[in-house]
């Protein structure tokens, strides 16, 4: 008997199948699949891509397996749903799947008894958590007219920010104004708003700007450690609000942390969205898993087998 477990996301798609123990037969991948932000057809082919790699790798068919299922950046209300369900469905043939929100698979991944909360910082951001009761919240996690904030896309927007007030004398001097220009190849600020004018930052560039973030905060640079830690206490207030409607305030509850951002591990970061945690849930602690986040998709699929499973609450901002 197999399982599959999909983490489709917003830089790309990671399918896993494995065996009744949960020990990886084979792995393929594909592209990016939130279909909010690359589109539905994009989407499809990421997942169509990552599920045929991985069976082809595993010598195995669709009949082979027993249940899958999909954890899905921009699985947020049912509207999207509506839209990914035969998607899906189209991919897996008769197969049995359940499509859930990313972050569910990422609480799977990093705790045993699947009760906590997840936090997703990557390309974007997301929260949701469940306690013991099995009752479960998910955020809207849409965009920030809507609520939510978070992930490398607003690290970017800051550094661009910061780093042309610094040149322009509006706020603290910061060598992100030294460090931006190198990214778009050019000398300084004046010849990168040049750049900004008549060409879109490309995706290499909003890639690196995360980064040399990181590293000056690292290096003690006042502006971008206050990007950082702003965006981990940030993220921290969103998992409160979710431990706190979840009245698991007095409990040891557990912050898995998921995401690209959050795998820096940073201190800076981790150490601000837990200060913003304790706030509401002094016995708080942060998990960062080792295992990558379809390992969650992998174990959900196997509860449903073994008949563990909980139903998931797939609206914003809901409890069940």
């Amino acid at each position: 008997m197999y399982v599959m477990g999909v983490d489709v996301g917003g830089s790309k798609t990671h399918c896993v199948i494995a065996d009744e123990n949960g020990i990886s037969i084979a792995e393929g991948f594909g592209r990016a699949g939130n279909y909010q932000v690359c589109g539905v057809e994009t989407a499809s082919d990421s997942m169509c891509t990552a599920v045929e790699a991985a069976l082809q790798a595993a010598g195995a068919s669709l009949e082979d397996i027993a249940y899958a299922v999909f954890g899905i950046s921009g699985a947020d209300e049912p509207e999207d749903f509506e839209v990914l369900t035969p998607m899906v469905r189209k991919i897996m043939g008769d197969t049995p799947f359940q499509i859930v929100h990313d972050a569910w698979i990422g609480l799977r991944t990093g705790t045993e008894d699947y009760v906590g909360v997840v936090s997703i910082c990557g390309t974007g951001a997301g929260h949701a958590g469940r306690n013991s009761a099995g009752q479960m919240l998910t955020l809207r996690n849409l965009d920030y007219i809507t609520g939510n904030y978070g992930g490398g896309a607003e690290i970017t927007k800051k550094a661009m920010h910061y780093a042309f007030r610094s040149e322009e004398g509006t706020w603290k001097k910061s060598r992100l104004e030294e460090a931006v220009p190198h990214v778009f190849g050019v000398e300084n600020m004046t010849q990168v708003c040049a750049v900004l004018r008549h060409n879109e930052m490309t995706k290499q560039q909003k890639y690196q700007l995360p980064i040399i973030v990181f590293a000056l905060a690292r290096e003690g640079d006042t502006v971008a450690g206050e990007i950082i830690s702003g965006l981990g206490y940030e993220e921290g207030k969103y998992a409160a609000a979710v431990i706190r409607r979840l009245g698991m305030c007095d409990e040891k509850v557990p912050a898995v942390l998921i995401g690209s951002i959050f795998q820096t591990n940073e201190p800076i970061l981790i150490d601000a969205y837990m200060k913003a945690v304790h706030e509401d849930a002094p016995g708080a602690y942060a998990v960062v898993p080792e295992d990558a986040p379809v390992t969650g998709a992998v174990k959900l699929a196997l509860d449903h087998v073994r008949g563990m499973q909980q139903p998931v609450v797939i609206g914003g901002s809901r409890l069940n």
